[in-house]
């Protein structure tokens, strides 16, 4: 028997989707590692201070130049609209 109310509760929220990879990845239990989710901030879309700024492209980043073709990938937003996410953008 199982009861869904019971968990495992899964963020729906692209950031808070982010924030707990993240804090899969950090040893969140020990001092530096808590001191390093501390620092960590997420948001959904652009921040105050750089939604004015002009955008650039940086090619190292480009995912056709970072994945082999064969390797499968997802969209965060993708995901967070599956989990029942409402605020695409």
């Amino acid at each position: 028997n199982s009861n869904p109310s019971h968990g495992p509760f899964h963020q729906r929220a692209p950031s808070k989707i982010l924030c707990r990879t993240v804090r899969g990845m950090v040893p969140h239990k020990t001092p530096r590692g808590a001191a390093a989710l501390d620092r960590l901030k997420c948001f959904e879309g652009m921040p105050h201070p750089y939604d004015r700024k002009k955008r650039m492209v940086i090619p190292q980043a480009l995912k056709v130049l970072r994945l082999r073709p064969e390797r499968r990938f997802c969209k965060l937003g993708d995901l967070s609209h599956e989990f029942g996410w409402k605020h695409q953008d």
